[in-house]
């Protein structure tokens, strides 16, 4: 296989995905280690491009918590001032508070601003005048 120095199109991150597959057990600090990371740097720069992402819903990121088990509702009950209040942050009608957020962060470790984050897309029904 040609050493792959370029990601630019479909065909070569397709490639690039390929080989890094067959890499995926190269030892650090090795020509295939090395090449292993060359390839998944162009292969992140090719994503980032062609393949964005955003951010996740602070919701859905506490729904995943609480369904993986990383948290308990019974942790975040009192943090969040009740039952009440925990079910409207799941739903994405409120933001999670800042004490929920660094309750979760601590046992996630994932970065404190996707905690925090108003909710994306507003679920709140108006009410009719």
């Amino acid at each position: 296989m040609p050493e792959i120095t370029l990601v630019l199109t479909e065909a070569d991150y397709d490639m690039a995905l390929a080989r890094i597959s067959e890499l995926l057990d190269a030892e650090l600090y090795t020509p295939e280690g090395e090449e292993l990371d060359r390839l998944s740097t162009l292969v992140e720069i090719y994503e980032a491009e062609h393949y964005p992402m955003d951010d996740p819903d602070p919701d859905s990121l506490l729904e995943f918590l609480l369904d993986q088990q990383i948290v308990s509702r019974e942790q975040l009950l009192p943090l969040a001032g009740g039952s009440d209040s925990l079910d409207a942050m799941l739903a994405g009608q409120t933001a999670i508070t800042a004490e929920v957020a660094l309750v979760l962060q601590e046992h996630s470790g994932l970065p404190i601003e996707y905690l925090t984050a108003p909710p994306r897309s507003s679920k709140v029904t108006a009410a009719s005048d």
